[in-house]
């Protein structure tokens, strides 16, 4: 895998003037102050000397003006069940446990239009920092193939917490044992695989495979989330015989006993080091040579956040992506975890617009 930072209200600090000993009118004369041992001005039991005003003690900072003063909806563009669904609780649960955030957050499920009616809905929220989105690659590709009225970097970039990688996955009992197994049969005959959403990620690595093995073309099923893709393909519904899902979204099936599903290969650079998939071969081992396409796991806002409300939420999720939790989570199920934000964070919104933009045009999505 490729490897891939609240504003802080500044206050001055008041200092208080020496107060200059006043001469007492009426002709009355000022109270000589005591004197300590070779005739020094003695010491009060706070320190100062006696007879001197002392300094006044500096201003506390004053607290930032709050970002959030009612629930946020973390929203998700697709069903329960899916990775971008897994992570937001996820995250939620890690916020609280963190004590991260001031308000309760609310996950709010709004799939439809291939992610459309999620992204709409937030970029319709201008300005409102109450309102934040998990991403998944069809952040890019819905957005760029349905050419809706926005685009990808119109949105706020918060934070970048894991790269996800694809795996190629089969149903146990599935006589495909190696990448080559697989591509030998998808030259054979027209396999039926399934997937999230139409010209979408996983549709972008069984086209790649298709034009690069020269296989027969793949009848693409596509599903509303990675939950259900799993299911289609444990239950070999409509014939499903293989798909590309993400690790996080086949664990339980694969830990299911009896076991229902089962991972061929990693579409990585080096296998999982540690967790439930140590070990499994990169399929560029075995003859697929495909490491360099993953799921950006991330959060934007709605546009026009400002800075302040932008920084707040960055260390939100920076404090999440450093939790102990969030470090364990993702060496089991073989994540790259990496923290971008800021800058960093925009450039890769950018760069993978370009990508994405690349992808739809070879594949004629844009006609």
């Amino acid at each position: 895998m490729a490897h891939r930072s609240v504003a802080r209200s500044l206050v001055a600090l008041a200092t208080a003037g020496i107060i200059a000993a006043a001469c007492g009118g009426g002709g009355t004369q000022p109270t000589a102050a005591p004197t300590g041992a070779g005739g020094a001005p003695a010491k009060t039991a706070a320190g100062t000397a006696a007879g001197t005003a002392a300094p006044a003690a500096p201003a506390a900072p004053a607290a930032p003006a709050a970002v959030l003063n009612r629930p946020v909806e973390f929203v998700i563009s697709t069903n329960p069940g899916g990775g971008s669904d897994i992570y937001a609780r996820l995250w939620i649960s890690y916020m609280e446990k963190e004590k991260a955030i001031n308000t309760s957050v609310l996950p709010i499920n709004k799939d439809g239009g291939a992610g459309a009616v999620a992204f709409t809905y937030v970029f319709e929220k201008k300005g409102d920092p109450h309102y934040i989105m998990v991403t998944l690659n069809s952040f890019w590709t819905t957005i760029i193939t349905q050419k809706l009225p926005y685009k990808s970097t119109d949105f706020t970039p918060i934070a970048m917490l894991a790269e996800d990688p694809f795996f190629l996955w089969v149903s146990e009992d599935s006589p495909i044992k190696t990448a080559q197994d697989f591509v030998k049969a998808a030259q054979e005959r027209a396999i039926t695989v399934s997937g999230t959403g139409s010209k979408q990620e996983d549709e972008v690595l069984f086209r790649r495979i298709q034009d690069e093995q020269r296989t027969k073309v793949f009848n693409y099923v596509p599903q509303t989330g990675g939950g259900a893709v799993a299911t289609a393909l444990a239950g070999k519904q409509g014939g499903v015989e293989a798909t590309v899902n993400n690790p996080s979204e086949g664990l339980s099936l694969y830990q299911a006993s009896p076991r229902r599903i089962r991972p061929v290969c990693a579409f990585t650079k080096e296998s999982p080091k540690e967790g439930a998939f140590k070990d499994l071969p990169t399929c560029r081992s075995q003859g697929l040579p495909i490491d360099d396409y993953f799921i950006a796991r991330s959060v934007v806002g709605p546009p026009g956040l400002t800075q302040a409300q932008q920084d707040y939420w960055a260390d939100v999720f920076k404090k999440v992506s450093a939790s102990k939790d969030w470090q364990d989570y993702t060496k089991q199920t073989a994540q790259n975890s990496v923290f971008r934000s800021g800058a960093e964070f925009k450039k890769f919104i950018e760069d993978f617009e370009t990508l994405h933009r690349t992808i739809a045009t070879k594949n004629g999505w844009l006609n």
